[in-house]
């Protein structure tokens, strides 16, 4: 996998040989990239399961001023030292489950990025979502990647749909909040 755009354009990404990661498709990335091209310079991004990093530091090479990278495995998390190894230190890596996360951090940011196991149960990804509204600006985004079979999610009241779309058997939801 390979960055796509920016400062870092064609910069390799590793990415875990496991089960229970899977790298998201370059053209979903290059999907959600472009419907988020005029709010990404200068934004604080959130990256939520975090894996290999590849949404925060796509994030960061098309001018994000600060990434925070929340991973729970320490493989991933070793993986992901790799891939920001060089980049400007303008990030930060919290080895932590999103839900301790979320319940504790204080930072509010303009994009997070929420990328759960695909296996996770529906009312765990409603919860979480609705804990992230606490760290979202008003106007931010919050962009959901689950399986395209996946049981639909009832939004809270503070998110509007800008975007859903199916490549495969992924399914993105670009959320705003309101």
């Amino acid at each position: 996998m390979r960055i796509l755009a920016g400062d870092y354009k064609s910069r390799k990404i590793d990415t875990i040989n496991s089960p229970n990661t899977r790298p998201m498709m370059s053209k979903v990335r290059e999907s959600i990239f472009s419907s988020l091209q005029f709010s990404i310079p200068h934004s604080d991004v959130l990256d939520l399961y975090a894996g290999s990093g590849s949404l925060g530091i796509e994030a960061l090479s098309r001018g994000a001023q600060f990434s925070t990278f929340v991973e729970k495995s320490r493989e991933c998390i070793k993986i992901l030292e790799k891939n920001l190894k060089g980049l400007d230190n303008n990030y930060k890596i919290t080895n932590s489950s999103v839900e301790s996360f979320l319940q504790t951090s204080i930072n509010k940011y303009s994009i997070v990025f929420y990328d759960p196991p695909f296996n996770f149960e529906t009312r765990i990804v409603e919860n979480e979502i609705s804990l992230v509204a606490d760290l979202i600006e008003i106007s931010g985004h919050l962009i959901v990647h689950r399986h395209s079979s996946s049981v639909s999610i009832k939004l809270p009241k503070f998110y509007e749909i800008r975007k859903e779309k199916n490549y495969g058997q992924s399914n993105i939801l670009i959320l705003n909040k309101i």
